[in-house]
């Protein structure tokens, strides 16, 4: 069944969302084809819908499992081919940097691991087209002494959780002391505990393939959606946030799904992981028995609509910049008043801990 009407989706997306959702499906193997051949005008709005929420290459699985008769013109199709070698040449640039960075940070004598990026992409069934941003490393060690050895290289950004730091010339880099937070207090101390408590698990953890320290799947399972949640509170989320998400959970043993739905509750996250059950079932095509809770429609409806609306990181979002924070609170206080209403306090807090550090 359609998630809405055409006309009801004009109001934020203008193009036909039930083609984009039957294209999604297809591309993660929970649909078998599309349900009728498509003009080229149409290829083209699910292309650069595809683009704006950092698919692209995703979608590209979808193409290859069609018939012939389903596939968009050659040239259209070249193009899209073309994309796809270029995301493929990217992750490949990033597994090679992620080797070379975790071998200079364990020389300096700190442990480290790679959250987010590639090892997420494991989960894939083809890893390398799913599309890459920076590098994350989650570092051990006394943030003084890292901070030494980082200041050879160019410091670009820094914050409480991670420093932007320029090491190559063709990806960047975050150095992250904390994995992630939560504004709420509370839960964010309990989120903390657990890093520390599960940290030297995480750190040895060495993936075959990769030849790196990775995230267990279920550590994934927990951490993925802290992300996504801050990201959806804080600016937006995109569609490969979801299929991340839709891949890690399909990767969870028994064992690891009743571990994870106890931590999430633990963190305050029921509510939001019942919105993503509901847009991984109606977007993604997941079967019931695989979500971790009861699918939430209220919640998966209102996190729908902020995907479409605002591309990856919702950076297609149009709005005032100056007025941006404060329409966003007021957009998510409904839904997830004890986390927004911590967010002023919280970067407060991060003003006063960056004067006193100087940063």
């Amino acid at each position: 069944m359609a998630l809405m009407s055409h006309n009801r989706m004009k109001t934020f997306l203008d193009k036909d969302i039930d083609l984009f959702i039957e294209l999604l499906q297809v591309a993660l193997g929970t649909r078998e084809q599309l349900s009728r051949v498509l003009s080229t005008h149409e290829w083209t709005d699910l292309y650069v819908e595809a683009e704006r929420q950092a698919v692209t290459g995703v979608f590209m699985d979808g193409l290859e499992r069609r018939p012939k008769e389903q596939l968009p013109q050659k040239d259209f199709l070249l193009q899209w081919v073309g994309i796809s070698q270029m995301i493929e040449s990217n992750y490949a640039i990033h597994c090679d940097r992620s080797r070379t960075l975790n071998k200079l940070v364990t020389d300096a004598g700190f442990r480290s691991c790679v959250i987010k990026g590639i090892s997420v992409a494991k989960y894939y069934p083809n890893p390398e087209r799913r599309q890459c941003g920076d590098i994350d490393l989650w570092v051990d060690g006394p943030r003084k002494d890292v901070m030494t050895w980082l200041n050879q290289f160019k410091i670009e950004h820094q914050v409480w959780h991670n420093v932007s730091v320029h090491i190559f010339k063709d990806v960047p880099v975050e150095i992250h002391f904390h994995p992630g937070w939560l504004y709420n207090p509370f839960h964010n101390s309990r989120l903390q505990k657990w890093f520390e408590h599960v940290k030297a698990i995480m750190l040895g953890n060495i993936d075959s393939t990769l030849c790196v320290p990775v995230p267990t799947v279920s550590f994934n399972a927990v951490y993925s959606l802290v992300h996504t949640f801050r990201h959806l509170i804080a600016e937006g989320v995109g569609l490969r946030h979801i299929v991340d998400y839709f891949y890690i959970v399909r990767s969870l043993t028994e064992g690891d799904r009743e571990e994870v739905i106890k931590l999430l509750r633990h963190f305050g996250l029921t509510k939001f992981a019942g919105g993503m059950m509901w847009v991984m079932q109606e977007l993604c095509g997941m079967p019931s028995k695989s979500l971790l809770v009861k699918p939430n429609e209220r919640e998966g409806r209102f996190i729908f609509k902020e995907i479409m609306r605002g591309g990856n990181f919702g950076h297609y979002k149009t709005f005032n910049a100056q007025r941006g924070l404060l329409s966003r609170m007021w957009v998510m206080l409904p839904h997830y008043p004890s986390e927004v209403f911590w967010i002023i306090p919280w970067k407060v807090w991060h003003v006063c801990w960056r004067m006193t550090h100087k940063y």
